[in-house]
């Protein structure tokens, strides 16, 4: 977010009268009024102090000289929203979203995630994150909470990610940066436009050694963009591939963590822990003007990954599979009066296949062994879907909508033997969704609304693996949630914040557990019910021209209601995996081409497992950039310095939630520095 504004000397004034409803321009010589935020979470473009939901949207042009091993500084500002596990990169950045998703022992989970409209999450549930180039992200939005209505299966919250476009005047941006532990990233952007016609092209490669032992990382993306400007409308081409190898040093008792915190399990090191990914991606969009005001989009896209991992243990150690992936949408958004009130009428369809070929071998000290799994599995989902923004008056906004899905999975078992029956099996899973959220708006700053929302999640592919032996665990149902919110917007030239107080039903929550002998590898089962209250507040504050304070606390207070398995009585214990309070606050100053932030990330205490009796104490991470903008022969240079964990402290970038034999810890690394230097020619 960006803002201009000439005062000085505001102080704390501005905060209290942000909070006391009145206008902190009160105190202003001239502020400069910049354009209101538009946003794109629903399926019709909003003004942000209107729409009744919890949405934050962030600007890459916010955090300018970030290494961006991860989406996670993009979203730090954005209450209600965790991120774990930075530096492994064979587990991913795990993501949750008001605690859906925090299940997931690698990857995203239950949030569904869009790059510039084109899902990245698959039709059983599933994201990847992997073949996303960082540094082509310009802007992220967040939706909060329940979503199924507007965006699917497994959207307990939604992340809708916008990549640069290509550009009018040509340039060519080369940018090199390295670092501790082992960190080293070259990366080129070039981009031109011709007539009607603008293409842009960006290659990158990233090596990290790892904090941990064990922890080598070695990634390559290549993205290309195409894009034709008609009088009709406009269509868009994205091509993306990566070629990473990566290793993991596994999760830690917390005996070894205290013997040596940068020690890899011995396990992953004796069967050679990691994983191996290509994967290829294209994507079609048409954003076409229809009569009047109405607009309607077409998309489609198509993609192959082959991915294998070894596992720390023998028995059916090594897995791979090799997977098509293909879907449509379509979109029309008519603009239209009716009963003497303005409507933004938005319907269509989505429909999606994936089809996995997958197979497990014993792991023998990191060498294949003999095959034990041998699956052919497809997952095909398709939605109606349509939403209604009523404008009723000057002052009320209110937004309904309704989808239906249906999601078919199936799995034809292939490895048959005389001890090893067929096990194929197939599910439907359908349900109905809805929302319906009401916004009034107090004055020209202020808005106040409130959203009840529904959603439904199903199993993904992987998490429906059966713990008895092959095919579909047959105990795994989808979860349920219904979500009710109210919240508090406010928004000037120089400030805006946000309060947001909600609680969530939960019936059948999806929570992973391991088995004896198999560790690092996640199998799931259903929680009864559980129960959701949290409440999130963001300030994003310009106090003075050169200065930015940016903040966003959570308070999460998730537990479980009914919840009951063979290992014990779990009601009315905390969630594992979700601290109860977070805190971000940024401090950043830019002026004459130098900037700084310095930020700050706190978490208080979480548990490692459901029966909460591994407790993780809070710790807070002090966080420095530094850069400069100049330009020097016609060209333009930005040299940057990053330093993470400025205080040094020990904490744990990730916890592996359930793990058997307590190995819940993987340690972060201490104060770790790295620099580089960006040029555009």
């Amino acid at each position: 977010m960006s803002f201009h504004t000439n005062h000085n000397t505001c102080g704390a004034w501005l905060l209290a009268a942000a909070t006391a409803g009145l206008s902190p321009l009160a105190c202003a010589q001239e502020a400069l009024e910049t354009e209101p935020l538009i946003i794109t979470a629903p399926r019709t473009e909003s003004a942000w102090i209107r729409t009744p939901a919890a949405v934050g949207s962030v600007s890459s042009a916010d955090v300018e000289g970030e290494q961006r091993l991860a989406l996670d500084r993009l979203l730090a500002p954005v209450p209600g929203v965790l991120t774990q596990n930075r530096y492994n990169l064979a587990q991913g950045m795990r993501l949750s979203i008001r605690g859906f998703g925090a299940r997931a022992s690698f990857g995203v989970r239950g949030v569904r995630v869009l790059v510039d409209g084109v899902p990245l999450t698959m039709p059983d549930g599933q994201t990847e994150l992997d073949g996303l180039d960082l540094g082509l992200v310009e802007n992220v939005e967040v939706l909060r909470g329940p979503a199924s209505t507007l965006y699917g299966n497994a959207a307990g919250g939604v992340l809708l990610i916008e990549t640069r476009e290509p550009p009018a005047v040509p340039y060519t941006q080369l940018d090199l940066s390295v670092g501790e532990l082992g960190y080293r990233r070259a990366r080129v952007e070039a981009g031109t436009s011709v007539g009607d016609w603008g293409g842009l092209v960006a290659f990158s490669r990233t090596e990290l050694d790892g904090y941990r032992e064990h922890g080598y990382a070695e990634t390559y993306n290549v993205t290309g963009k195409l894009k034709w400007y008609a009088t009709a409308g406009q269509l868009g081409l994205t091509v993306n591939a990566i070629d990473n190898r990566i290793e993991d040093p596994g999760g830690l008792r917390i005996g070894e963590v205290r013997a040596d915190r940068d020690q890899a399990a011995p396990n992953n090191l004796r069967f050679g822990g990691d994983e191996t990914i290509r994967q290829q991606r294209m994507a079609l969009i048409w954003n076409g003007y229809a009569p009047g005001e109405d607009s309607y989009r077409l998309r489609t896209w198509y993609g192959h990954r082959d991915f294998a991992n070894r596992l720390p243990f023998q028995d059916g150690g090594q897995g791979a599979f090799d997977r098509h992936f293909a879907g449509a949408s379509a979109q029309y958004t008519h603009r239209t009066t009716a009963f003497g009130l303005p409507h933004a009428l938005a319907g269509g369809v989505d429909v999606e296949a994936q089809r996995d070929n997958r197979t497990r071998h014993d792991n023998l000290l990191g060498e294949r062994g003999a095959l034990t799994s041998d699956q052919r599995e497809k997952a095909d989902s398709w939605a109606l879907f349509v939403e209604d923004q009523v404008s009723l008056g000057e002052r009320w906004l209110a937004a309904l909508g309704a989808r239906y899905d249906v999601v078919e999975l199936e799995v034809d078992d292939a490895f048959v033997t005389a001890t090893d029956p067929d096990e194929s099996g197939s599910r439907r899973l359908e349900d109905w969704n809805y929302s319906a959220g009401l916004s009034y708006r107090l004055d020209a700053h202020h808005s106040l609304y409130g959203r009840v929302a529904t959603s439904f999640e199903t199993p993904t592919i992987n998490e429906l693996a059966n713990p008895a032996g092959g095919g579909f665990n047959p105990s795994l149902g989808p979860a349920q949630a219904f979500n009710r919110e109210v919240g508090l917007k406010g928004e000037w030239s120089d400030l805006r914040y946000e309060v947001a107080i909600f609680r969530v039903d939960i019936e059948d929550e999806l929570v992973p557990y391991t088995l004896a002998g198999q560790a690092g590898r996640s199998y799931y089962r259903n929680a009864g019910e559980s129960r959701r209250d949290g409440l999130e507040a963001s300030l994003d504050w310009r106090f003075a021209p050169s200065w930015q304070l940016i903040a966003a606390y959570t308070l999460s207070d998730f537990e479980y209601v009914d919840y009951r398995t063979e290992d014990g009585v779990f009601d009315g214990n905390r969630l594992p995996g979700i601290a109860r309070q977070a805190l971000f606050t940024e401090l950043a100053y830019e002026r004459d081409g130098w900037y700084g932030r310095i930020n700050l990330n706190a978490f208080g205490p979480q548990y490692a497992d459901d029966a909460n009796q591994t407790r993780i104490g809070g710790y807070a991470l002090i966080n420095l950039r530094l850069g400069k903008r100049f330009e020097w022969a016609g060209q333009q240079f930005e040299p940057y310095l990053g330093i993470d964990n400025l205080a040094d402290r020990d904490y744990y970038d990730n916890i592996r939630i359930n793990a058997t034999f307590g190995r819940y810890f993987e340690p972060g690394p201490g104060r770790t520095l790295y620099a580089g230097l960006k040029a555009t020619f």
